[in-house]
């Protein structure tokens, strides 16, 4: 039986217990990392362990067999925790392990796939919580073999992915076995409104408050852009330390002062403030199917061709070649052809798990300009600027495949094999 007050007993006066929680200084990054891994393996194994319990204690009648109304209550009150964790815990624990309902028998488990990765530790709660969302998401009409289908598929992928990946994965998943989605509550919405107001606050400034379609919100976002980017470091004023909301405040002030003044705005990247739609030539033309529009997502087909009509929109219809996508050694920086080839391909920052938008993001050459790289975009790939340090400053690896798109390559101490991996969160449906 496990004794709590030996065990505690045993924890607060072992020497060598203690003597290596103080001499971990002693050890390698090397070894702290293989350490950090392998803890984390055998807790997530604790837990599959621990959710097995749990369904069989479910099974076997709570209330009868502890006294306890319910497996979250039991939970709560045994292991002291908060009921919202009891509750997650007591979820998971039944749908990775099945239970048995005295009219229909035994149940199966709801994730099978998941359950065997979380029991091999390679799999967390965290992980788990997201393709159980997934699933429960799925409407009835899907059959069983697309459900199942639909498990593995996220399963696999979490054994090497985080939850913002797994959840941009279900969403593809959910478009294609229910491309109509959830009815919508009205039949016949209002049309949108937008709004705008300007109030006094009690310091002395105002307070804007808007609502607007997406195209404006694109537009504007691109215009704040270039303005918001941090001051350079200088000996009088240091680093800028303001915050990026602090950064968009100012660059907002500036923007309605450039604007009062005269109608020249700055430009981005080399050229005048603009938004990028994203469209197939054949969907252009027909005007059925969907679009992208830079920063937002998606939009139909016919909202892309009005706004390829002004001037201040760059459609970029997919298979035109008419700008080049390779300078060669002639300059560092990416033009803006290059640039919106980049967008397109990479969608965002591409580091594996990174959901940063590519207006945050720079491109990175694969073989270093100083290296002799050139800037082509087989040679270049969006990078946050958190992911653009990390390549630079750590053994992970990045390169570009024979289908053209980039993969990273992890750090030995991470993964042994180095298994290159993509990033699937700017997947586009």
């Amino acid at each position: 039986m496990f004794d709590q007050a030996a065990y505690r007993g045993g924890m607060s006066v072992d020497s060598s217990t203690q003597a290596s929680r103080t001499e971990w200084w002693r050890e390698d990054v090397s070894c702290l990392l293989d350490r950090l891994l392998e803890s984390e393996w055998v807790q997530r194994r604790e837990a599959a362990v621990q959710g097995e319990v749990m369904a069989e204690l479910e099974r076997r009648g709570i209330r009868d067999t502890t006294g306890y109304g319910s497996l979250v209550r039991l939970l709560q009150e045994t292991l002291n925790i908060p009921y919202a964790e009891a509750k997650a815990r007591a979820a998971r624990a039944l749908a990775l392990n099945g239970t048995r309902d005295l009219t229909s028998g035994e149940q199966p488990p709801a994730a099978p796939a998941t359950a065997q990765a979380a029991a091999e530790g390679a799999v967390g709660a965290a992980q788990t919580d997201e393709i159980l969302r997934v699933l429960d998401k799925l409407p009835q009409t899907v059959s069983v073999q697309d459900r199942e289908q639909a498990e593995k598929i996220l399963a696999e992928l979490a054994r090497a992915a985080g939850p913002r990946e797994i959840r941009a994965a279900g969403r593809r998943l959910l478009a294609q076995l229910d491309p109509d989605g959830k009815e919508p509550k009205t039949r016949d919405p209002k049309p949108f409104q937008p709004e705008f107001s300007i109030a006094p606050h009690r310091d002395g400034g105002h307070q804007i408050k808007a609502r607007v379609d997406d195209e404006t919100s694109a537009r504007l976002q691109a215009m704040l852009d270039p303005l918001a980017k941090p001051r350079p470091a200088t000996e009088e004023e240091g680093r800028d330390t303001r915050t990026q909301w602090e950064r968009r405040g100012c660059a907002f002030s500036e923007l309605v002062r450039m604007w009062a003044e005269h109608p020249d705005l700055p430009t981005q990247a080399g050229e005048a403030t603009h938004i990028v739609v994203t469209v197939s030539l054949e969907e252009l033309r027909s005007g059925i199917g969907q679009a992208t529009l830079d920063l937002l997502g998606e939009i139909t087909a016919a909202e892309a061709r009005r706004l390829a009509c002004d001037a201040k929109i760059i459609p970029m219809v997919l298979g035109s070649h008419s700008e080049p996508l390779d300078v060669g050694r002639a300059q560092r920086l990416a033009t803006p052809a290059i640039r919106r080839a980049l967008i397109r391909r990479d969608g965002g920052c591409a580091f594996p798990g990174c959901d940063a938008p590519a207006y945050r993001c720079t491109a990175h050459h694969v073989v270093y300009w100083a290296h002799h790289g050139e800037t082509k975009v087989d040679n270049l790939v969006l990078l946050c600027s958190v992911h653009h340090k990390l390549i630079h400053h750590s053994e992970w690896e990045v390169r570009i495949t024979t289908d053209g798109l980039p993969e990273f390559v992890p750090p030995a101490w991470l993964d042994a094999t180095r298994t290159p991996r993509r990033n699937t969160i700017h997947l586009r449906t």
